[in-house]
């Protein structure tokens, strides 16, 4: 059964001033005494994403959503300058919004640029993470320079709106999950598009995942062709770490929760229930 989502004005939906200097966009449901359960969208994308996923969780768990920099209500950066990107930068973004709502602990669940910001939280530290749960992500990557450059020249020259048409028509194989993607991508400034990608071009959180002694979890989308490449040295130091485990999800793809979402959910549920 497909989410069709809400992706312009959400109700619940409220903006934090961070000591960072950002205006972040959030939304917090749930029971207050509950375990905290925040969701990460990728690049392009906000916290629309995962409202299915607030709509299903929020009875359980206070389930928190953001918008990181740059995207959907949350502001650039001034100057919006290349370091001003950077993935721990991104971190500490949300850790400033946890510390202000008060959180210490929380399970986290990112996709794709998402989990990235879950690892870097990881290797950091803080805030303490009961377990973490990622899809649409790999732990290590390499990638040509000449990559990095293609990308920054298609923001360049095709714009956000172009762009978001044709993410939308590529990223899934489902029209109506392509239709949501592209709106959300909409949302999202020119200054994220363009100067988050060299953040996440090359990289390596594997030696992060193998210490880790908390629950991991990676949902791997069995379309996510591109993702599924790279992901040998994710799967072996998931395999080393104390607490790793890797479920497949047939028929989907980059954007499991979107396309896949009863399955995603009830996949999720199980791996949290572990945790409580």
């Amino acid at each position: 059964m497909q989410s069709v989502i809400n992706t312009t004005n959400s109700a619940n939906v409220e903006t934090a001033r961070l000591a960072t200097g950002i205006r972040m966009e959030y939304l917090l449901e749930g029971p207050a005494d509950a375990p905290v359960l925040c969701f990460v969208h990728g690049l392009g994308s906000n916290l629309r994403q995962f409202l299915p996923q607030a709509s299903y969780f929020n009875g359980r768990y206070r389930v928190l959503l953001l918008s990181l920099r740059g995207h959907g209500g949350s502001n650039n950066p001034e100057p919006a300058t290349a370091a001003a990107y950077a993935l721990p930068v991104l971190a500490q973004d949300v850790a400033a919004l946890l510390e202000q709502l008060g959180i210490a602990s929380l399970h986290f669940v990112g996709n794709s640029l998402g989990g990235l910001v879950g690892y870097e939280l990881l290797k950091v530290g803080r805030p303490r993470l009961l377990s973490l749960a990622t899809f649409g992500t790999t732990a290590e990557l390499r990638s040509p320079r000449w990559l990095y450059w293609s990308v920054v020249a298609s923001v360049h020259l095709l714009g956000v709106n172009r762009l978001a048409q044709i993410v939308g028509k590529t990223s899934t194989k489902d029209p109506t999950v392509g239709h949501q993607l592209e709106l959300l991508y909409r949302q999202t400034t020119k200054e994220a598009l363009r100067l988050i990608p060299q953040h996440i071009a090359n990289y390596d959180y594997t030696g992060v995942l193998r210490q880790a002694a908390l629950p991991l979890l990676l949902i791997q989308g069995q379309l996510d062709t591109e993702i599924n490449k790279k992901l040998a040295s994710t799967l072996a130091a998931l395999a080393e770490a104390t607490a790793g485990q890797v479920v497949p999800l047939a028929n989907a793809g980059h954007f499991a929760n979107l396309e896949q979402p009863d399955a995603f959910n009830e996949l999720l549920k199980k791996f949290l229930a572990g945790q409580r």
